[in-house]
Order: C-alpha cells, then structure tokens, then sequence
C-alpha cells in the first residue's frame, strides 16, 4: 500500500543522503499533523536532523482501511519508510512513537540494530492488557460481530488477536537504541505502570520520566513544552550527527 509522508530536511540541505533522520510515529486516533510531531518536525531540522512524519496505513492520506489496523500491519508500515530513507541514504534513524506509536517503534527497534535513538510518549507497552481492562461484555460482542465501531471507525476483530500477540517487552529487551521514556502520571487511557515496565525490559543506555499530573495527550501547554524539550534533547544528545 501506499504511505504518504512529509520530509522536512535542514536548511541548505538538498536531499536525505548522508542526513541523520528523526521518524514520528502517530497514535491510533491520529495523523502525521498531530501538534507534537509538528512541532518536532519545525524544530529538529534547525538542529541538523531530517524528519519524516507519515500517516500509517488506516489514516490521513495513506492508503488502506482503519478497520484493518493492526500494530504489527503498522510495524510493516515503518519498516516501509525506514526502507525508504536508508535506501535514500540516510545513515542514521532515530524513532519518536506516541501511544500506539509507542508499542510499533519498539517493536521495530528490537529486531533493527540500526536504530540509533528512540523516545516513546504514552507508549502502550503491554497490548495484551487492553483486552483484560475491557468490559467482558463489550469484548464478547466485539468477537461475535467481527468489529467495534469506534470515533474513527469500525474496527476488525483481528486487532484483539494481534493485542495478545504481540511482545513489546520482549522486543524491547533486544533494543540496542539510547530509550527514553516519557509518560503522564495521570494518564487514564495507557496506564503509567506501562512506562515502568517498558523502562524495566530496556537495556541501557535509557531514561524513565513521568510528568505529575500529566494526561494521555500532553494537553497543558506546559506539559507539552517540558516533552518537546526533553525529546529534542536526547535526539540531539543521542543521535549522532
């Protein structure tokens, strides 16, 4: 299927080759125009990083159906744009995944050496978890009819099945990525004891900082600044130039 992309590249830089690049990875009821990679995308560039933020394959201007989503179908996904940078020439890959996001860019990381620097926000970090915190009633009717409708959408059950196969703590003890971990102390839709386990399968060299009072989504401006802050900080710090 076709992705669609944005590449924003340094000033005086005419192409990816030999650019160190950062990939942002959107949560599940997002899109590459999200306010945090946005931002990330019109400040790393400065530094001398490329970025590239794109829609997964159920969003934005990508092709595909959301009721398909998966995250290993989305970890196909960025195994597609990582492709497309190293075959551009990119030498270095730095990964930013938020919630969702979080779970495919570990998931990735574990099996690709060649992954230099990742910050997770949010991340889900125990898929198999969400099907334990729902409803049994909701759950059993989302296997009988085959999909839930949510905001975005119908979604298939296939979704539930690849939840409770997927390892992003096993994957994460093979990452060999400088890691850092940002979560919300108050986030009630991927619960912080995610970080706290995500942080305890990373090797070092990692970071685990939670936000007091901080929501799923960064949503006081001064949340957000102090994740965008610390974002840029260990990509520039970690991510080799």
């Amino acid at each position: 299927m076709r992705l669609a992309g944005v590449v924003h590249l340094p000033s005086g830089v005419s192409g990816l080759a030999g650019v160190p690049t950062v990939v942002l990875c959107h949560g599940m009821e997002s899109t590459k125009e999200g306010t945090k990679h946005q931002a990330l995308a019109a400040r790393l560039p400065a530094l001398g990083y490329a970025c590239l933020r794109f829609d997964f394959s159920y969003v934005g201007e990508s092709e595909g159906r959301f009721e398909d989503l998966t995250i290993s179908g989305e970890v196909d996904d960025l195994a597609g744009a990582c492709d497309y940078l190293w075959e551009a020439g990119v030498p270095r890959i730095g990964l930013v995944g938020s919630s969702l996001g979080g779970a495919v860019v570990v998931r990735f990381a574990g099996d690709e050496p060649r992954v230099q620097a990742m910050v997770t926000f949010a991340a889900v970090s125990r898929p198999g978890d969400i099907l334990t915190r729902m409803d049994p009633a909701t759950l059993r009717a989302w296997r009988r009819d085959g999909y839930r409708q949510e905001s975005t959408g119908r979604l298939n059950s296939t979704f539930l099945d690849d939840c409770a196969g997927v390892d992003v703590l096993e994957a994460a003890a093979r990452v060999r990525a400088a890691t850092l971990v940002l979560h919300g102390e108050a986030d009630r839709v991927v619960p912080v004891d995610d970080a706290h386990a995500l942080f305890e399968a990373l090797p070092e060299p990692k970071e685990l900082v939670v936000t007091p009072g901080c929501d799923h989504r960064y949503s006081d401006p001064a949340h957000l600044a102090e994740l965008l802050e610390r974002t840029i900080g260990w990509i520039h710090t970690r991510l080799t130039l």
